[in-house]
């Protein structure tokens, strides 16, 4: 099997923009809107996951993050 690679934030936000384009464009049958609202939904939220870790990456660096 071949190891599969981590989606990059850059990926994340393709997902997201793709499904809002698809849903203002109001042709997709409810089912399908229902399913690319749901895959936008966890686009997102996967992408602020990868953010806030970046975010704590970056305190970390810069010698701000609080003390355990």
């Amino acid at each position: 099997m071949a190891k599969q690679q981590p989606v990059t934030i850059e990926d994340l936000f393709r997902q997201v923009e793709e499904s809002v384009t698809a849903l203002e464009g109001g042709e997709l049958p409810l089912e399908q809107a229902l399913a690319r609202y749901e895959a936008g939904l966890k686009a997102v939220r996967a992408a602020k996951t990868q953010l806030d870790a970046y975010q704590a990456r970056l305190e970390e660096l810069k010698g701000d993050a609080p003390a355990p």
